[in-house]
């Protein structure tokens, strides 16, 4: 999950046609590929807000967004609430041990 990953690439490691991942995935799991890739991306990023002090910027890059901008749009598109919201709530600062 770490860098750039797209279909194309998950296929030619499969040998197979992307088109029919693509189906195959969409058939199995209800969703696309693509969506299914951001999720766990999205899941890699609120781990890391909650238990790292990385900034914004380097989970961005580690996760492979093109910027730290596109992944606060995505993140609050999944999640409904933007990076530092999340951190503030459940960093580990706030964890109870």
């Amino acid at each position: 999950m770490h860098g750039k990953l797209t279909l194309t690439r998950i296929a030619d490691a499969l040998s197979l046609n992307a088109s029919y991942l693509s189906s195959l995935f969409h058939r199995s799991e209800g969703i696309s590929i693509t969506e299914f890739i951001r999720n766990e991306k999205i899941n890699l990023a609120q781990n890391l807000l909650m238990y790292s002090d990385y900034s914004y910027s380097e989970i961005a890059a580690y996760l492979g967004f093109a910027s730290q901008s596109h992944l606060g749009t995505q993140f609050r598109k999944t999640v409904g609430m933007t990076l530092r919201e999340y951190r503030e709530i459940y960093g580990k600062k706030n964890a109870i041990l």
